[in-house]
């Protein structure tokens, strides 16, 4: 065993494999010294209130021992909320696909039960290939699916900053900002992010290359999208340019010689036909005198 052990040692790092962790262990320190000052005061203020108000219907003793109680519960409440509010955040990320695999696996585990599994898998293929398989409906997926993969790309730049503020070794990590919403513009993405303390829109100006790089895409631009909270961002996520396609346009079918061939117009072969030489163009009449005192 002790040479399977000096080999093992000198193949790999004796060094400990770090282990991936839901919230990083410096927030979740944090955020469970939070929970007990927030259960703490909670609690403590839940007692003192209900007890005040249930002197006055009851007897103290009794009104002392329901403010008690209901104090207890209210620190319990608070101090779950507050410690699992990482978890929560972390639901609140991955909400759409959970819903979505719900949804289809749900779907097909019940359609099964209704007939056979091949049935809803039969059922299932019909679907997905009623979807992907017009061009139209297609890049409409494509197009919510790059929202998708947007928002996680967002949050892996954001988790940095939490690890360079957990080595450096400040007494509040920086939180991770709230992905709101995003959707599909002509050019790519827009997403609306809610600041959390730690950050601001002017720590970001100079960062926009950076998390180019991390949403893959070719130009990021980061600008405030409410005049009364600066904690509300718009972050415009640029893969394409949408001018440089061809845009068709219904002016042309205005035109006789493009609309009916057959129509006698007659067209110049490098230019439309003016119409009018400058020796056809009559010379403006002279304006009459204004009258005024001269």
């Amino acid at each position: 065993m002790k040479e399977v052990s000096t080999v093992k040692g000198r193949l790999f790092d004796r060094s400990s494999v770090g282990a991936v962790a839901i919230v990083e262990p410096p927030v979740s320190q944090w955020y469970a010294r939070r929970a007990g000052t927030a259960a703490l005061v909670v609690g403590l203020a839940s007692d003192a209130l209900v007890t005040a108000v249930l002197s006055v219907f009851c007897p103290l003793l009794l009104a002392v021992v329901l403010g008690a109680l209901t104090g207890l519960v209210c620190a319990l409440v608070a101090a779950v909320l507050v410690r699992v509010w990482p978890v929560l955040r972390v639901l609140w990320w991955w909400s759409i696909e959970s819903t979505a695999a719900v949804v289809v696996v749900g779907g097909w585990v019940a359609l099964a039960h209704l007939s056979s599994w091949w049935i809803a898998s039969a059922v299932l293929l019909a679907v997905a290939a009623g979807v992907l398989a017009p061009v139209r409906v297609r890049r409409f997926v494509w197009a919510w699916w790059w929202c998708l993969v947007v928002r996680h790309r967002l949050r892996l730049y954001f988790a940095t900053l939490v690890r360079s503020a957990a080595r450096s070794g400040g007494s509040r990590p920086v939180t991770l900002p709230l992905l709101l919403w995003a959707r599909p513009t002509p050019a790519g993405e827009r997403v609306w992010l809610w600041l959390r303390p730690g950050l601001a829109l002017e720590a970001l100006e100079g960062k926009a290359p950076l998390i180019a790089v991390a949403c893959i895409a070719k130009q990021v631009r980061i600008t405030a999208a409410s005049e009364r909270y600066a904690a509300l961002l718009r972050v415009d996520i640029a893969r394409r340019d949408p001018l440089a396609g061809r845009v068709e346009s219904p002016l042309a079918l205005l035109i006789p010689s493009l609309r009916d061939t057959d129509a006698d117009v007659p067209v110049s072969p490098a230019m439309p036909p003016v119409g009018l030489e400058l020796a056809d163009i009559e010379d403006p009449a002279p304006e009459p005198p204004r009258g005024g005192r001269r």
